[in-house]
């Protein structure tokens, strides 16, 4: 391997991880908002049991279950005008960002109200009738759903690095764009290989810290 094909593995890998865990922050912090907003709106003892909470919760998840079935690579075609408003460009790492964000935003949003849903409403019951604050309730809703968080989380940035694959089509950059760009007209499979083999130990290294994240918070299994 040369020493300019070095530069361009090296230059692509920061580009993967700005990808992935750039990207990943936006979805943390929007897919708890959204999450935790349904959840709010579908529980009797943090909100009234209102018909106006009802609506606001039917028309939430179905407005984020329809972002989360568009594939990924017709969401991409489809926000075009967006994403050349946001960076000027449809090209490099930057113009994946507003796909990744709105496509992986609404999947996390479901694992985090699928999460919070898990914690036993006998807990809740208990807290309320000991007259538990409202805060309270939620500080200890999201301790007692943790664990499925961080998974969910990890499955989110699994998901983020096949988004981004999918992305490498139409020269989003990264790991993935430069094995599509040296395994298509077969030039370098030095590249290829070398490329294709990182994105299995960033899974890997993921997943590996997700799980023993989820592990460490798992108060159930100490």
């Amino acid at each position: 391997m040369t020493s300019r094909q070095f530069e361009q593995y090296i230059g692509a890998l920061n580009e993967t991880l700005f990808l992935v865990f750039g990207t990943g922050l936006f979805v943390l912090v929007i897919g708890l908002i959204i999450g935790f907003l349904m959840y709010i709106t579908d529980n009797d003892y943090l909100l009234k049991n209102t018909l106006k909470r009802k609506i606001t919760h039917r028309l939430l998840s179905a407005l984020n279950d329809i972002l989360r079935s568009i594939p990924f690579i017709i969401l991409l075609i489809m926000i075009i005008p967006l994403t050349r408003a946001l960076v000027g460009t449809m090209l490099g790492a930057k113009a994946a960002v507003p796909a990744l964000v709105i496509s992986a935003s609404p999947f996390f949003a479901r694992v985090v109200y699928n999460a919070l849903k898990t914690v036993s409403f006998n807990t809740l019951e208990a807290l309320s009738a000991m007259g538990a604050k409202k805060s309270t309730i939620v500080r200890i809703v999201f301790k007692e759903a943790l664990p499925s968080l961080i998974s969910g989380f990890t499955l989110t940035l699994v998901t983020l690095v096949g988004f981004m694959s999918a992305a490498a089509v139409i020269g989003a950059g990264g790991l993935a764009f430069l094995a599509y760009e040296n395994g298509k007209f077969g030039q370098n499979f030095e590249l290829v290989y070398l490329s294709i083999i990182t994105i299995l130990l960033l899974v890997f290294i993921i997943q590996l810290t997700g799980d023993q994240l989820s592990k460490k918070f798992d108060h159930t299994k100490k």
